[in-house]
């Protein structure tokens, strides 16, 4: 069974075990599997494998096929739960705002606290940036405005790192097309952050431990609105992590795929067969099929359905 074979869907563990699973076609959970494995039960509650057998002592894979379709029905599922959430939390912060025009009385809307002044909106970032205890995620934007002070470029504190807190750092592309962003990206990340990018970020933001918010409302990067409203942290946790999924690490920036390339791949998710993916792009079978394998080589993929899945999750598609 070629490795990867779930597409990167479950996780590692659980991929290793399915791919065992697999290639004995059953294993016994008294002999080579801890029935109690995180591993183990991962693969029981996704659904991708069930005990068989006399008293249930066998555990049985269902065909990879079956199981990547499972898994990607479950996490389109989830995708539009969130969806839903975000959206239920953006009329929720829309309805709070749109309620109190001056900004001296949102100050009073619980969960809400504006910051109305760049200086104040800069101490703040530093300030949250370095009290990650678990996990930071924040996202830039060169579209917005930020303040000029020795603290523009922030990095993860070692204490914070050491202690077992991670870092996620969402940038725009643009960040990526100039030197001073190029430079900052790669300090972030050789200071402990782990860096991707995407093609557009709506805003910036700063969101620590699920407790805490730091958020521009408009390009100007003024007013700043500091979160601590549970529903909302929801809502701007939901959002972040959507985006990450639909991010790239900054490590494959430079894969060399063309835009053709990437077509075919994109039709191949799609679950073309290579003669319609010929046919509709003017090319021969032979280039199609090249492609395809310059794709998957790229993105360290086995079966040509992993690469599909794994270039969409990547954001290439």
């Amino acid at each position: 069974m070629a490795e990867n074979s779930l597409a990167g869907l479950v996780s590692p563990q659980a991929q290793a075990l399915y791919d065992r699973l697999t290639d004995t076609g059953a294993l016994e959970l008294d002999v080579d599997v801890d029935e109690d494995a995180p591993e183990t039960q991962e693969l029981l509650a996704m659904g991708v494998a069930f005990r068989g057998g006399e008293g249930d002592g066998l555990l049985r894979p269902i065909g990879t096929a079956a199981a990547l379709r499972l898994l990607i029905d479950r996490e389109h599922a989830e995708l539009v739960a969130r969806q839903a959430r975000l959206a239920t939390g953006w009329r929720t912060l829309v309805g709070r705002l749109g309620a109190h025009e001056d900004h001296q009385e949102t100050t009073q809307i619980s969960g809400i606290q504006v910051i109305p002044t760049m200086a104040e909106a800069a101490a703040k970032a530093v300030e949250l940036y370095a009290a990650g205890t678990r996990l930071v995620r924040a996202a830039f934007t060169v579209a917005f405005e930020t303040e000029p002070t020795p603290h523009r470029l922030l990095l993860p504190p070692p204490a914070a790192l050491e202690a077992g807190a991670r870092y996620l750092g969402l940038y725009d592309a643009a960040y990526s097309s100039v030197p001073w962003g190029r430079r900052l990206m790669s300090d972030s990340a050789v200071a402990g952050e782990t860096v991707r990018m995407r093609r557009e970020i709506p805003t910036k933001m700063i969101l620590v431990d699920d407790a805490q918010a730091l958020v521009a409302a408009a390009a100007t990067g003024l007013p700043a609105l500091l979160v601590t409203s549970p529903d909302l942290l929801r809502m701007l946790a939901d959002w972040f992590d959507l985006m990450w999924r639909d991010s790239v690490d900054t490590e494959g920036e430079d894969i060399p795929l063309t835009r053709a390339q990437r077509r075919v791949v994109l039709q191949l998710a799609a679950g073309k067969t290579d003669e319609q993916i010929a046919h509709e792009a003017g090319i021969s079978v032979r280039t199609v099929r090249r492609h395809i394998a310059v794709a998957m080589h790229a993105l360290g993929a086995e079966t040509r359905f992993a690469a599909g899945v794994a270039a969409t999750r990547k954001g290439w598609l």
